[in-house]
């Protein structure tokens, strides 16, 4: 089993790489990244053997290198954890960082993902999994910079499968509730206690891997059980 994994070293794609490799280590591992340290500190809990790693700190410049990759690694699986935390009220979105959003939460992950699509096809065989968010499903107050694309990564998954089917494709998304990473730093109010944590993503994802080849899931909510707020 060849797994990309995009966003591998943030604090939810870290949880997947780890989790697969413990519990699936015949799986071989593209990672994708943009930070050198944070890569760095991943690679030493990883088995060399089965784990190689591509920089995409450029994705839109790099194309074909990114693209020719991929061909060359022969992959099964792509997961897509990329994205960022963005928040504002609707009367104070500043116009850039609403770009900003839209790159790091929709442009980027359809991008890699339509580059990993495109091996699929001819191939007749692939499994797409997006980790999206609760945010893609319901608006949330101060969502007006993140909401929109979360909900625009589901209608491209959505997009996904319905055109892929035919070709034996799967396109699966995750809708996590709240999850402890280094978002939080940036959301405006904050749960004091009930949060999800990264593993609880990455069980998610074995769930789906470990499926049957029969078997398909195309959304997966991983909700919050009892969120107390500050």
């Amino acid at each position: 089993m060849n797994i990309i994994i995009a966003g591998a070293t943030g604090d939810i794609g870290k949880a997947i790489t780890i989790s697969i490799s413990q519990h699936l280590p015949e799986a071989k591992l593209l990672l994708l990244y943009r930070d050198q340290e944070k890569k760095a500190l991943l690679s030493k809990q990883l088995s060399p053997s089965n784990t190689q790693f591509l920089c995409i700190q450029h994705p839109f410049q790099n194309k074909d290198i990114i693209f020719n990759t991929f061909l060359k690694f022969q992959p099964q699986i792509f997961i897509c954890a990329i994205g960022d935390g963005f928040y504002a009220k609707v009367e104070n979105v500043d116009l850039e960082e609403l770009d900003k959003s839209y790159e790091a939460n929709f442009k980027i992950p359809f991008f890699l993902a339509q580059l990993a699509y495109k091996i699929f096809l001819p191939q007749k065989k692939g499994h797409i999994i997006f980790i999206n968010s609760i945010s893609a499903l319901e608006g949330f107050p101060y969502g007006s910079l993140y909401c929109p694309f979360k909900f625009a990564l589901k209608g491209a998954a959505e997009v996904m499968a319905k055109e892929g089917k035919r070709y034996g494709l799967k396109v699966s998304s995750i809708y996590p509730g709240i999850v402890k990473t280094k978002l939080l730093d940036k959301m405006p109010f904050v749960p004091k206690k009930g949060l999800l944590n990264p593993e609880d993503v990455a069980q998610a994802v074995l769930y789906l891997l470990k499926l049957s080849p029969y078997a398909e899931v195309k959304d997966l909510l991983l909700k919050n059980n009892n969120l107390a707020w500050r």
